[in-house]
């Protein structure tokens, strides 16, 4: 007889697809329809931010930003502190400075005012009720150097709001930027989301 025993048979690995929120992120087998938008929303002597598209889909809209950061005349010692700022770095993922943390919210053309920001971390957030028009920041990639950050940001508004204006509102007060409003043209959403197209057919 063996010393060891046999390994004990490994389970069936299941095939079940999680469930993924429609309010949490785009679809992911859409094609949306562009909406053609590149406006820079603020900018100081080292950091901007700029609204670079928006995407429209059968369900909600997508903002695409991106925020920008050079060193220009900053010592290594600030060019390292202002790096950590833009990146958002600290425990958990946490900002390290909760109250200057970079912070969203609209204003939808029906006068509704929603946030991407329920709070500082993760704790504490509480969940929209389903019927709820909801807005979710979303990290997305970035890099640089010595010399410049590059970041980019999404905001998941679901379900596609009333025709008519958007106004996105943003501050930064740890990097400098101040409350400050935007208005993108939303007067065609309802055709554009019927325009956005599924990748498949449906099963």
């Amino acid at each position: 007889m063996s010393f060891f025993p046999p390994d004990p048979d490994m389970p069936e690995i299941e095939d079940d697809e999680p469930v993924i929120e429609p309010r949490w992120q785009a679809p992911e087998d859409e094609l949306p329809t562009l909406l053609p938008v590149s406006q820079i929303i603020a900018a100081t002597d080292y950091v901007a931010i700029a609204l670079v598209g928006v995407s429209v889909y059968s369900s909600g809209v997508k903002l695409r930003l991106k925020r920008y950061l050079r060193r220009h005349d900053l010592s290594p010692r600030d060019w390292n502190e202002v790096s950590n700022l833009f990146m958002e770095y600290g425990v958990m993922g946490a900002s390290p400075d909760p109250g200057g943390r970079l912070r969203f919210g609209l204003v939808l053309a029906d006068g509704t005012k929603i946030l991407a920001d329920p709070g500082h971390g993760f704790f504490g957030a509480q969940e929209p009720h389903r019927e709820e028009i909801t807005v979710m920041h979303q990290h997305g990639g970035g890099g640089g150097g010595s010399r410049q950050y590059t970041q980019s940001d999404g905001l998941w508004l679901w379900p596609t709001p009333p025709d008519g204006p958007i106004e996105l509102v943003l501050q930064w007060p740890s990097l400098g930027i101040a409350e400050t409003h935007i208005t993108i043209d939303g007067s065609r959403l309802s055709a554009l989301a019927q325009q956005a197209t599924p990748l498949w057919e449906k099963p």
